[in-house]
């Protein structure tokens, strides 16, 4: 019997001991049964450690673009390079500027004359008869002269030449011009001066000299302001504008303009632009300026001036 005990005993002592291998290769199995499920984690673990990567891959190129952008922001450095760019707006905005600028300035250099045509000198003349004040228009003088032929002032006696007067009666004429177009003035003259009503009261508008002992000759001057002779010299002297240029003028009652003057003197003739002087005959020409800057009732800037040569 005890043997057969022991043997029972080392029966289910064994038993114990398979069912023990059992739960552990059970245990095993669900090790490893739990092993590969883990490993499918793992795997996806990968995955996302791929889609990780991939996402950083893209990054990463957008870290190329941002390379790329580095040079925006090298040029960025910092946004200077964008203030550059309004900077660059600056040029673009001053050279806006300055066509204004310009369009701006040319209308008032036109309304000031000069862009048709160019500024010339001037002249004018003045008669005047000792204490009698004469009202605006024309003053004529004969008689004699007193001072030197040359001027550009004269003093004159109002006694005809030959004569002996008992009582003075001065006159004076003054001429402002450039000195080779003054007058040489004969010893007896004849002298017109045209004066016309204007803004600044009775102004200057043309004058004729003739040679009182050279009769049936032309008139030894004559100059003006505008594009007439005196009324006493139309009848051997005309002067025709022919229009060369026409600018256009902001403000302005009419275009700005300038002409070339032609000059018939006794049947002699001659056209001359701004500027230019020729013979005329047996006289000089010259034509000063001959323009008109636009504005409304501005005179003319016409001057010229016709003169016997000594």
């Amino acid at each position: 019997m005890p043997r057969l005990e022991l043997a029972l005993s080392i029966f289910a002592a064994a038993a114990v001991a398979c069912a023990d291998d059992t739960t552990a290769v059970t245990t095993g199995s669900e090790a490893s049964t739990t092993a590969p499920t883990t490993g499918p984690d793992t795997t996806t673990g990968p995955t996302t450690a791929d889609a990780q990567t991939t996402t950083s891959e893209p990054t990463g190129p957008s870290t190329i673009t941002g390379v790329t952008t580095t040079t925006a922001t090298d040029s960025t450095t910092g946004p200077v390079t964008t203030t550059d760019t309004a900077t660059t707006t600056d040029p673009t905005t001053a050279s806006t500027t300055e066509p204004a600028t310009v369009g701006t300035t040319d209308p008032e250099t036109t309304t000031g004359g000069g862009l048709c045509g160019v500024e010339g000198d001037m002249i004018s003349a003045d008669l005047a008869h000792m204490g009698k004040p004469a009202p605006c228009g024309p003053l004529e003088f004969t008689g004699t002269r007193i001072s030197d032929q040359k001027g550009p002032v004269w003093q004159l006696d109002g006694c005809a030449c030959g004569d002996s007067c008992l009582i003075p009666d001065p006159w004076t004429l003054s001429v402002s011009a450039p000195a080779a177009w003054l007058p040489l003035l004969p010893a007896c003259p004849r002298i017109v001066v045209d004066r016309v009503e204007g803004f600044n009261g009775c102004q200057f508008a043309a004058i004729s000299v003739w040679d009182l002992q050279a009769p049936g000759e032309p008139a030894v001057y004559h100059a003006g302001h505008g594009l007439a002779p005196t009324q006493a010299g139309a009848a051997e002297l005309t002067i025709t504008p022919h229009s060369v240029e026409t600018c256009d003028c902001m403000g302005c009652c009419q275009p700005a303009e300038r002409w070339d003057l032609q000059f018939s003197l006794d049947g002699a003739d001659v056209t001359l632009g701004e500027g230019e002087s020729a013979p005329l005959g047996p006289r000089n020409a010259i034509n000063f300026e001959s323009h008109h800057i636009g504005l409304c009732d501005a005179p003319l800037d016409v001057h010229w001036a016709i003169r016997k040569p000594a």
